[in-house]
């Protein structure tokens, strides 16, 4: 019997979900440079679309206190990412 919790991860048992990535959001991190994170984020999401791996973003308050999503990080899903409103999760991106 093989334990689950080894199991490899797989584009059918996993999802990245980006919570919150925006500008305001980012002022809050210390432990690395903000441009690091923000290429860091876009080549996960790459890799993501490369592998493709169901994706999520999610973000708050778009339209004023934290701005939008990062623009790099949407361009690399520009012909799956859906528009929202309110405070709720966009549904999983099938990376094409």
């Amino acid at each position: 019997m093989t334990n689950p919790k080894l199991e490899v991860l797989t584009p059918q048992n996993s999802q990245i979900i980006f919570i919150d990535h925006q500008p305001q959001m980012a002022f809050g991190v210390q432990s690395i440079d903000r441009q690091t994170l923000k290429n860091n984020v876009v080549a996960l999401a790459k890799a993501a679309k490369v592998f493709k791996i169901p994706t999520t973003i999610t973000s708050v308050e778009s339209e004023s206190f934290s701005r939008f999503t990062y623009p790099e990080l949407l361009d690399v899903f520009l012909d799956k990412a859906p528009q929202r409103t309110g405070h709720r999760v966009l549904p999983p991106l099938q990376a094409a």
